[in-house]
């Protein structure tokens, strides 16, 4: 994660439907209704992979989406929280942090979650176009190297990234699938294959 240089922290990534991302983009961040595991607060990530699971742009014609956000530098957060044994549930537990201390924040995970329970200090938000999304998740393949594993349509891209497809059954049993997004790599990153595992002279 970065600091702008006016200070803001980010970017943090989250990874919706198109209609809800436009609902955000219209009328900013809000928290959730129903309590998940990490409470009533919005859930954003460092890492583009974690909300890309949640945001492909792919998925139902071209359902999902990625926005990019910064925490305002006058945020207060904290790193992680104890969960009380026995009282609450996780969800609850943060929640009740939240009431109590008064932070905006709480990045856990190691990053790859991101509990933002004031609105107010996500800023500079944007949606990322297919093109920008596909290809920071190609460089992040990059970055993590081609042992690391991911969850959902991700899995799927980076085995193609990394010329595993063959051995995935999850791929190879939907050969339309592995074609399209072989097409979307081609199409938006310009090869579909890490020039570390591509033969000299081969295309992607």
């Amino acid at each position: 994660m970065d600091t702008n240089t006016d200070g803001r922290l980010g970017p943090l990534f989250h990874g919706t439907r198109s209609a809800s991302g436009r609902r955000i983009l219209r009328e900013g961040f809000r928290r959730s209704a129903s309590c998940s595991y990490t409470g009533t607060g919005i859930c954003l990530s460092e890492s583009l992979s974690v909300a890309y699971e949640y945001g492909e742009y792919g998925e139902y014609g071209a359902g999902g989406c990625v926005l990019e956000a910064w925490v305002a530098p006058s945020a207060r957060w904290t790193e992680g929280i104890k969960v009380p044994e026995g009282r609450f549930d996780v969800g609850e537990a943060y929640d009740r942090f939240f009431e109590c201390s008064g932070n905006d924040a709480v990045r856990d995970f190691w990053g790859n979650v991101w509990v933002v329970w004031n609105p107010a200090v996500l800023v500079a938000v944007r949606r990322l176009t297919f093109r920008e999304a596909l290809r920071r998740l190609c460089a992040e393949f990059e970055e993590d190297g081609p042992d690391c594993g991911y969850n959902g349509a991700v899995s799927d891209y980076a085995g193609i990234w990394w010329g595993r497809e063959t051995s995935d059954p999850n791929v190879t049993r939907f050969p339309e699938h592995l074609s399209m997004v072989r097409q979307r790599l081609q199409r938006m990153v310009g090869r579909c294959r890490s020039e570390r595992v591509m033969p000299t002279g081969q295309p992607g």
